[in-house]
């Protein structure tokens, strides 16, 4: 019975690279510092997003065997709020937002994690980011400080 977990297992890990293989070639990245919807793709490499949007009202981030940082801290909030939906596969995302927001987590893990080391704004007036999406063998982190001190728009590691 073991040896058929382990085979289930390295299948189901050979076919998450070969997704990840083929998903490098056909998706790229949809973000700049002023995009108000952004598409963030992070395969094998890191990517990092300073937004400068008005307003920044959300979109996706795919992150498989690789890292993004977005930080929202000069971004101006839609009014109906920020709505980002995930995809990390092995991979890790980290979200930077000014003291005061509301985090809201829909997302849903699997062998993974999320931590929320925000400073909230308990007013109802404040804004809000809600994630949705899944986490399959990953992490997600939304905080006040960025883990890295320098400014850049989208880079490539």
């Amino acid at each position: 019975m073991l040896t058929f977990i382990f085979k289930v297992l390295r299948a189901g890990f050979l076919l998450a690279l070969a997704a990840a293989v083929g998903a490098k070639f056909l998706l790229e990245s949809h973000a700049e510092p002023d995009t108000e919807d952004i598409d963030l793709v992070s395969i094998f490499d890191g990517k990092h997003l300073v937004s400068t949007a008005a307003p920044f009202h959300g979109g996706n981030i795919l992150s498989m065997f690789g890292g993004t940082l977005l930080d929202l801290t000069g971004a101006k909030p839609a009014p109906t709020g920020v709505f980002i939906d995930l995809a990390v596969v092995m991979g890790g995302v980290s979200i930077v937002v000014p003291e005061g927001w509301r985090v809201y987590n829909k997302s849903n893990f699997m062998a993974g994690g999320f931590s929320d080391v925000t400073r909230t704004d308990s007013s109802d007036e404040a804004p809000s980011v809600t994630l949705t999406g899944f986490v399959l063998m990953g992490g997600v982190q939304v905080s006040n400080e960025s883990p890295i001190k320098e400014s850049a728009s989208v880079d490539s590691d």
